[in-house]
């Protein structure tokens, strides 16, 4: 079907957060819209997610169909790739557990994907509530929190940005089918319970897609609530927060490298001219008196190349295969 959506909710622990998100998807317009059906991904909760979320969803009427999948391994990646392979949607909407889409979130979505074929992945906007007063800091970091316009206007995002966040986004299943079945994996960490680590589960989404010549688009009226409790609005959660963000480190800007060097050549030893450069700079950082925050990022790749020295080549030559692949596809087709 051509309007058809897949909602993809994955969530850990989700009872106290469930029931907020769950109103939302049951008031959304459908009007136009050919198929709608909601999978929720209890990934490894502790809690009654599952039995929460099938009761919430019978007293809110059953709208339409839900799926309720269990995915034992911990990592919102693993949960996602479940609910992505049950999908009959043409199209996938990712809602995190503390998201409230606006009611015609799939109006406008459906729209943008269906004039616009070159658009693979499509993000909206997160506007930040909460029970408490939202701090003066948030706004710098709105964006890290999934609660920032996503380019300056409606379309493309480049040159503004490559990739768009996770919360709310819609992506087309032909498109991520194909990417599967060029053989794209996961090079990044992915977040884990209350580890903060992220990347795989949306920014590679992207470039998945891109590599595959799809574009990446903002919808800026395109909007949804993001909940966000007391405890993630402070201090304390906004630094581990940016840390998890750059715990990948320097495989974080594998595929940009190799998208603008247009690189197709497998490597060898490619972390250590990487560490090599990573010295020359910090170096250089004490000698031209640069800021501290460079000089913890250069500190934090030098461990990573040492660290992961035997893995490094291996996730670099991963995104040279695929882009190969990519390329070939998009001549033979």
């Amino acid at each position: 079907m051509k309007n058809s959506i897949s909602i993809v909710i994955s969530t850990y622990n989700g009872v106290t957060k469930l029931f907020e998100t769950l109103k939302g998807i049951s008031q959304l317009n459908r009007d136009g819209i050919d198929f709608v059906e909601l999978i929720i991904v209890d990934n490894a909760s502790t809690d009654e997610t599952t039995d929460f979320a099938q009761n919430t969803w019978k007293e809110l009427g059953e709208p339409f169909a839900l799926t309720t999948v269990k995915e034992l391994k911990p990592g919102k990646l693993y949960a996602q790739e479940a609910g992505f392979k049950i999908a009959k949607g043409a199209y996938i909407v990712i809602c995190d557990d503390d998201n409230s889409l606006a009611s015609n979130y799939l109006q406008i979505g459906v729209e943008y994907l269906t004039k616009h074929p070159e658009i693979g992945i499509l993000g909206g906007r997160g506007i930040a509530v909460s029970a408490i007063e939202i701090p003066d800091w948030f706004e710098e970091f709105a964006y890290y929190f999934a609660c920032a316009p996503q380019a300056p206007q409606t379309g493309n995002v480049m040159p503004t940005r490559n990739v768009v966040y996770g919360a709310g986004m819609w992506i087309r299943k032909s498109g991520y089918d194909q990417a599967k079945e060029l053989g794209f994996q996961f090079i990044l960490g992915s977040r884990t319970g209350k580890k903060l680590t992220t990347g795989g589960e949306d920014s590679e989404l992207c470039w998945a897609l891109k590599l595959l010549g799809f574009e990446i688009w903002y919808v800026d009226e395109m909007q949804f609530q993001h909940h966000i409790p007391k405890d993630r609005l402070t201090m304390e959660y906004r630094t581990r927060l940016l840390e998890g963000m750059s715990s990948n480190g320097p495989l974080s800007w594998v595929y940009l490298r190799i998208w603008k060097n247009d690189s197709t050549q497998r490597v060898t030893n490619f972390w250590i001219k990487e560490l090599a450069y990573s010295l020359r700079d910090l170096l250089r950082s004490f000698l031209s008196k640069k800021d501290s925050e460079y000089r913890k990022i250069l500190v934090r790749n030098i461990k990573f190349y040492v660290k992961y020295r035997s893995e490094f080549d291996k996730k670099v030559n991963q995104v040279i295969t695929y882009r190969n692949k990519c390329q070939a596809y998009l001549k033979n087709n």
